[in-house]
Parts: structure tokens; C-alpha cells; sequence
């Protein structure tokens, strides 16, 4: 579409200002509308803004005569709209970054979206940038774009377009750099391929999966609806603009435009639930409801309701009050076609979609998943959970799926028999079914609404903080109610443990499984908790029970498969036994070859083998893992997906372990910027990769500049992590030993040993080998400085025992021979001293001898 830049309004430069803030938006929406449509929202328009209206009046005619101009006019006249829009002088051939300008492609609420092309040469890729407004970006506007990065990385699912980059213009204007899509909307490409019935819900299943994946991730998409969700040639969807997705909780503000919260983002009334428009509390079926409307009008070729000639009260109405109709009522037309489609949708479609459109959320389904289980169900031809309660609706779907038995035994006989039987284990299933819906939304809702920004305070909410809440409310579940506590624990434990929150997901883990064993779960359900809390315990240096873990899970099925036998690898190595875990990890590797790089498991484990061959001092070997790993990814990857990404940060260390130096900081310097951009300077990537770059300049003698890379990474992994998380007492422990091998900063280098050794101690029994680690290296900083009284004590500490039971003989031995050579051992020997340091020392040395 293109418009003219010129607006003829004889208004003040202040009316101007208010005009344009709400010029763009409001002409989004009105753009999609039908033309009987656009004259009711402009009347409703007009009579509250008569400026604003004629405003919009003025872009809709030009987008009208745009209609019949030709495509190389249209192109230019969009750019000069769009530059005009924006802000901006962004033409056809201007540089983005490393990308170039082609053509525009879309206008919205927030700015516009050009398509480009990476243009330095290093892989040929098409993107979609898209250019937020400025006017838009005061500090809470810009913490909430900086918050949306954060999240859209995290999205990494096949039918999700991926967030490639994000930055901002030198005149500070920020964008995104997204995947672009060549497809067409949804609905145009079910009618354009004359889809079956069956087809079209194969296709939005594949959405489904979409939105579940980002339910998952604490997402809400809240603009679900077809244009943006694109099927491409290979007749795959995918699905864009998560630009007013949020948190779950958060509140929402609506108007006619639907303005959303400090977001200032806009959404379409057409596929709104009612909560949205009342300005309610949106929830994950809020996006339930969204997918209800899409299948309505998959299935129909028509929304539910018809907004023409609607005021916005009217419409609000509507969407709240009046129930939608079934869909094969809505089924227009009276030849045989539509005739045969309204058989099709009557019963088990028409309940399926009706459940999407209820009014009161928690009637809808409690999870896009179970909506699309349903789905899945009506396909095999199963009772579907949206149609209850009828003895022969259970008897004819299993009569359609047993038609020889039905008709060689006596039909009345078996009818009779199979609805008693039938009709008890229905209703029983299904009354635990509406339960356990009510009781895993009141979790949620209650988790969501204690993260609230409104109590709060008004600050910005965290994964963390709705994680914790959520984790706090499963005691809430009742005790029947197992199989819910399983599935929402374990789907927290997953987020937690993607955090680098190794502890919580492990705890989590383990009350799954408990509750999957009172719930009487299927074995493989119990083997996949098992798996994901030995991995949480093994991220929070707790082999022990690790091990326990994994030994009891192999015990669940005959072969707990290619993961299981991973993560035994894993832990075999970590525990010195490098040989014996490389084996493993090679025949697991083997077992998933035929899984690609966009599958967590298969870059995990390639990544495992690598570590575990850097155990066994093979470093070459080790760096040739990483580097196959990488021409692996990027024969399907973007350059800049996360998970090359990754790859290209383990491989810094494994370049300096295998003696290539000068590579290694060349690789840690040009990877520093790429992923300062991509994840953001105070994320768990940023802090990764500024430690790795601090160790590179360290071996290359570059102490200033390693000093400054690791007080990087403590600052990124502070924010990111928290300040006792494992990584970041990693972190001010180089911070420490950078700044004592200053030699002028003794006291800020004790500063930091103290405060890796507190803040490790801060959660009960968490990582006490690496407490122990840290306290031995902080003695020999001690005994240095001619203090071996407290080094003493420092090493004599009261949780000694335990820490020492959990390190390794190294470290075990290597603390122990420093406590035997310092003098206030002997001196313990010599005055028979029963303090609780001498104590400690006499009871460690005779336990573990030292030879």
C-alpha cells in the first residue's frame, strides 16, 4: 500500500504531534476493515475526533487509489509514505546494519516492515526488519521492547518466525531484524488450494502447536489472526508478531483502537475475547479464544459476528453478551456443497469451536494443547471432550470405529451394554477433566495476578518472578488432583531449568514425579521427569543424587533410550570417568543423527561429547566436535540463530584449550558484538561469552583488558542470573583472581573471594564443591599475604564435611594438604585445642589420610 506523505491539516504543531501518535494506529485498523466496515468506525471516529478522522479519511483514499496504480509506482510511493511514517529516510538500497533495504512490505500500529538482505557477503539470507516508531520509546516503553527482545529469542519452534536481531538506527530508532516469510495468509491459502475440511485442521493444528510452544515460554500472543500467520510454498505455517505479546498477568487497558497497556500496541477486535475488549485480565485462553474465530472462518470462509454498520459499544456487546453461532450455521449457501460442509461441521466441529467462543474463560479449554487434542481426536474419529453427556454419541464413534463387531453381535444388546458402561467412565472423565481445567487456570491465574505489575508497583515483571509465584501455588492443588501437579510442575521445572535455574527445576522435577507416581502415570512419563531433574541436579554440581536419578529411571522401561544413556555420558565424565561417558555419548549421538539442528537434544548432546572429550584432555578432538557442529547447524540454520550462537561460544575455550590462542580471542572479540546484539548486554549469553573473552586475553597477557571483560560478565550475569546463582560466583571468582594478579588491588580482589564464598552459602546445600573451590583459592590469597590464621579458619569452616563428601579427590586432597602445611595445625596438635576449627581439621585429616 502506499500513501502520500502530505497531509493538508491546519493544525498547531502540538495538535500535530497528538495527531500523528494516533494517525498510524488508528488507520491500521481501519485499513483491514470491509468497506461497509471503515464507514461505521469512521462515524464512531468522527464524532470524538473529527481532526484524527479526516486524517484517516485522507490515508484510506490513497490507499484506495492505490489499488489500481502500478506495482513499481506503488513501491515507490509506499517507501516515501512509509519514510515519512516512520520517521525516517529508509529507501530501497539503504544499509541496515549488514543488511540491505529491498522493498517495503507492511504497515502496522508500531512503524513499518521492509524486506532485506544480508549484504557482507558471509550467507545469503532474506529478512523482515521492522522499524519501531520513536515517538512510542519513553524509558518504560523501551525496558518493555527491551523485554519483548528478550522474549522472542527465546521462541525457537519450527511454525514461530525467528527473531534474528535487534538494534537500534544511529538517530536511535530501534528495530527488529525478524525471518522472512514468502507466504500468504492462512485463510487465502486453505481457499487458493481448496483445502478439505480435514486438511484445513491438519494446517491449524500446526498453529496450535505454535501458540502452545509460546504458552509454554509464559507467552500470550494476543493477536492471533490471519495475517499473521503466513503458510509458505512447502505448505507450512508460520506465525508472526508477537508485538503485543506479554507476560502472563499483566493488565490490560482497551479503547476502540484496543490501545494495550504501556505496550501502546493494537490488536484486532475481530478475533478479540471478551475479556480483552472489557479491558479484563488476558490468559492463555484469551489466545484459545483467538483460535476459536481463526477455525471459524477456516471452516466457514466468515467470522462469527458481522461488525458492519457497529458502533464500538455495539461490537462490545456483541462480542461479550450475544453467544456466536455453531459454524455450520454460518454455512452459506444451499447447493451441495454447502450442504455436504454443514454435515461436516455439525456435532463434534461445531461443539470443538463453540467451546473456543464461550464467553467465561475457564469454559473454555484450559490449554491450546487440549484444544488441539481435541482436534487430533475428531480426526481418529474419537469422542471429542467438547460434546459430553450423550450415551449415543459415545456409542456411534465407537460403532463408526468398530462397524464388523457392531454388526455381527445384537446392536440393542450392545448398545445397552456400552452405554452403562460408557456413560459412567464419560462422566467420571470428564468431571475430573472440568476439575483438574479449573484448577491448573486457578494456579496460573493466581501466580500471574501475584506477579501483577499493579502489585508491584508498577515494575517490570521477570520470568523469575512469575515462576516463583506459579511454584509457590502447586501446594494449593488438591491431593486428587496428581495428574495436574505433575503436568504443571514439570512445565515450570522446563522453564526454570532453560533459565539456568538448576535448583528450582530440579525441586520441581522431583515433586513431579511424585505426584506422577500417585497419579499412576505411563512409564515413558516418568522416565522424561526423571531425565529432566538428573540434568537440573547435574547443573547444580549434585552427581550423587544425579546418579540415584538416572539409575532408577533406567529401571522404568527395557532401553530409557539415546537420552538417558546422554546424560549417564555426562555424568560419567564428570565424574573422572571420561572413557566410559565418550562411549555413551557417541552411541547417543548415533541414535538421533536423523534429528536436525533445530532440536534442543541433538545440539545438547553433540555439546556434551565435546565437554566430555575436553575431560579427557583431548582437545582436538573435542574442538572437531564443535567445529562439525557448527557446519552441521549451518547447513539449515540462520547465521544468527541462537544455536549457532551457542556453538560459536563453546568453541572460544575449545580454541584456547587446544593451544590455538590467537584464534580463540580473534573468535571471542568478533563474538562479543553478535551476541551483546542478538541476547542483550545483561543476559546469561552476554556474561558467557565476556568470561570467555576474559580468559582469552588472560593467556594472551592482556590483564587490563581481561579485567574489564570479567567485571562484564559478573555485571551481565548479575542481572541476568541473580546474584548467588553458580555462574555468577564463577564469575566474581575470575573477577577475584584477575584482580589479584593485578598486584595493586589486594582489597578489591578479597572483596570479590568473600563475596563468591556468601553468596554460595545463600541457599541451603547449594553447590558446596564449588563453595570448598572457592575457599581454597582464597586461602592461598590469604597465606600470600602472610595471614595463615585465616586462611585457617576460612578452610576449617562448619560445612566443611558435606562439602568435602561432594568434591572430587582433586580438590578434596588439594584442601587438605594446604590445611596440614599451615602452622595452626601444629599449633592445634601441640596445645590439645578443642575449638571447632581444630576440631574439624583432626577429624578431616584422620578420615582422609594424606599420603
Amino acid at each position: 500500500m502506499a500513501l502520500r506523505p502530505g497531509l493538508a491539516w491546519s493544525t498547531s504543531r502540538c495538535e500535530r504531534g497528538r495527531l500523528m501518535t494516533s494517525l498510524q494506529d488508528v488507520f491500521a485498523a481501519a485499513v483491514d476493515l470491509p468497506l461497509a466496515e471503515q464507514e461505521s468506525y469512521l462515524d464512531a471516529l468522527r464524532a470524538r475526533d473529527p481532526a484524527l478522522c479526516a486524517a484517516v479519511e485522507q490515508l484510506l483514499r490513497a490507499d484506495h487509489k492505490l489499488l489500481h496504480t502500478k506495482p513499481k509506482v506503488a513501491t515507490t510511493g509506499f517507501a516515501s509514505w512509509a519514510a515519512a511514517l516512520s520517521g525516517t529516510s529508509l529507501r530501497p538500497g539503504d544499509q541496515i546494519g549488514a543488511f540491505r533495504i529491498l522493498a517495503p512490505l507492511a504497515q502496522g500500529g508500531m512503524g513499518v516492515v521492509f524486506k532485506a538482505e544480508r549484504s557482507d557477503g558471509s550467507v545469503v539470507q532474506q529478512v523482515a526488519i521492522k522499524l519501531i516508531r520513536r515517538e512510542f520509546l519513553d524509558a518504560q516503553a523501551r525496558q518493555r521492547f527491551e523485554l519483548e527482545r528478550q522474549t522472542l529469542a527465546t521462541l525457537d519452534h519450527p511454525y514461530i518466525a525467528r527473531l534474528f536481531d535487534a538494534a537500534e538506527l544511529p538517530d536511535g530508532t530501534p528495530y527488529f531484524v525478524m525471518e522472512y516469510v514468502d507466504g500468504e495468509p492462512i485463510n487465502q491459502y486453505c481457499d487458493r488450494h481448496q483445502l478439505s475440511v480435514r486438511a484445513r485442521i491438519e494446517l491449524f493444528r500446526r498453529v496450535c502447536q505454535a501458540v502452545a510452544h509460546a504458552h509454554r515460554n509464559l507467552i500470550v500472543h494476543r493477536d492471533l489472526k490471519p495475517g499473521n500467520i503466513l503458510v509458505g510454498q512447502d505448505g507450512l505455517p508460520k506465525l508472526l508478531d508477537f508485538g503485543i505479546a506479554k507476560p502472563l498477568g499483566g493488565e490490560l487497558r482497551d479503547d476502540w483502537a484496543i490501545q494495550t497497556g504501556t505496550a501502546n500496541r493494537y490488536f484486532s477486535p475481530r478475533y478479540a475475547a471478551p475479556e480483552q475488549l472489557r479491558g479484563g485480565q488476558i490468559h492463555v485462553s484469551s489466545d484459545v479464544y483467538a483460535l476459536g474465530v481463526l477455525l471459524f472462518e477456516l471452516l466457514t470462509h466468515s467470522t462469527p459476528f458481522d461488525f458492519s454498520k457497529l458502533s464500538y459499544g455495539q461490537v462490545e456487546r456483541l462480542v461479550t453478551e450475544v453467544a456466536a453461532p455453531a459454524p455450520s450455521a454460518h454455512v452459506a449457501g444451499r447447493d451441495a456443497a454447502a450442504r455436504t460442509l454443514r454435515r461436516q461441521l455439525q456435532g463434534d466441529l461445531d461443539g470443538i469451536v463453540l467451546k473456543c467462543l464461550r464467553k467465561v474463560a475457564s469454559e473454555r479449554y484450559e490449554s491450546v494443547s487440549q484444544f488441539d487434542d481435541d482436534l487430533e481426536r475428531w480426526l481418529q474419529g474419537m469422542p471429542v471432550l467438547a460434546r459430553h453427556g450423550h450415551t449415543w454419541y459415545r456409542f456411534s464413534k465407537f460403532a463408526a470405529r468398530n462397524l464388523v463387531a457392531v454388526t455381527t453381535a445384537s446392536a440393542s444388546v450392545l448398545a445397552l451394554a456400552l452405554g452403562a458402561v460408557m456413560l459412567w467412565q464419560q462422566n467420571q472423565a470428564l468431571r475430573a477433566e472440568r476439575d483438574r481445567s479449573q484448577e491448573a487456570l486457578s494456579v496460573l491465574e493466581d501466580a500471574f495476578a501475584a506477579a501483577d505489575p499493579i502489585r508491584t508497583s508498577g515494575a517490570e515483571i521477570s520470568a523469575r518472578q512469575i515462576l516463583d509465584s506459579a511454584e509457590k501455588r502447586l501446594d494449593a492443588i488438591p491431593n486428587d488432583q496428581a495428574g495436574l501437579m505433575a503436568t504443571l510442575a514439570e512445565s515450570i521445572a522446563h522453564v526454570n531449568l532453560s533459565l539456568g535455574r538448576a535448583a528450582s527445576a530440579a525441586n520441581l522435577y522431583r515433586r513431579a514425579d511424585r505426584a506422577a507416581v500417585v497419579a499412576e502415570a505411563e512409564p515413558g512419563v516418568r522416565l522424561r521427569l526423571m531425565l529432566g531433574q538428573s540434568r537440573a541436579l547435574m547443573n547444580h554440581d549434585q552427581l550423587d543424587e544425579a546418579d540415584q536419578v538416572l539409575s532408577r529411571a533406567s529401571q522404568l522401561v527395557a532401553d530409557p533410550g539415546p537420552k538417558w544413556r546422554a546424560l549417564r555420558g555426562k555424568l560419567l565424565a564428570s565424574r573422572g570417568q571420561a572413557d566410559d561417558g565418550i562411549i555413551l555419548l557417541r552411541t547417543a549421538l548415533a541414535e538421533i543423527q536423523e534429528l536436525g539442528p533445530e532440536q534442543e537434544v541433538a545440539n545438547s548432546i553433540r555439546f556434551m561429547l565435546a565437554d566430555a572429550l575436553a575431560v579427557a584432555e583431548d582437545w582436538t578432538g573435542s574442538l572437531s566436535v564443535y567445529q562439525d557442529t557448527l557446519r552441521w547447524q549451518q547447513q539449515s540454520l540462520p547465521a544468527d540463530h541462537p544455536q549457532i550462537t551457542r556453538t560459536r561460544l563453546r568453541m572460544i575455550g575449545a580454541l584456547r584449550r587446544a593451544g590455538l590462542l590467537q584464534e580463540s580471542l580473534r573468535e571471542a572479540e568478533t563474538i562479543v558484538q553478535d551476541v551483546t546484539r542478538v541476547f542483550g548486554h545483561d543476559s546469561a549469553e552476554a556474561a558467557f561469552v565476556f568470561n570467555a573473552l576474559g580468559r582469552s586475553l588472560e593467556v594472551v597477557k592482556q590483564q587490563d583488558a581481561a579485567l574489564i571483560a570479567y567485571e562484564n560478565s559478573l555485571h551481565a550475569s548479575e542481572r541476568a542470573l541473580g546474584p548467588s546463582h553458580i555462574n555468577t560466583n564463577r564469575a566474581r571468582f575470575n573477577l577475584a583472581l584477575a584482580l589479584e594478579a593485578q598486584g595493586s588491588r589486594d582489597a578489591d580482589a578479597e572483596a570479590q573471594f568473600k563475596a563468591a564464598i556468601r553468596e554460595s552459602e545463600r541457599q541451603p546445600g547449594q553447590h558446596q564443591a564449588s563453595n570448598l573451590y572457592f575457599r581454597l583459592y582464597y586461602a592461598h590469597f590469604l597465606v600470600r599475604q602472610g595471614r595463615s590464621a585465616d586462611a585457617f579458619d576460612v578452610l576449617t569452616f562448619s560445612g566443611g564435611t558435606e562439602a568435602l563428601e561432594m568434591s572430587d579427590e582433586i580438590n578434596r586432597r588439594a584442601v587438605l594438604s594446604v590445611i596440614a602445611a599451615l602452622p595452626e595445625l601444629q599449633q592445634c596438635q601441640e596445645t590439645a585445642s578443642t575449638s571447632a576449627s581444630c576440631e574439624r581439621a583432626r577429624a578431616w585429616l584422620q578420615r582422609w589420610p594424606q599420603k
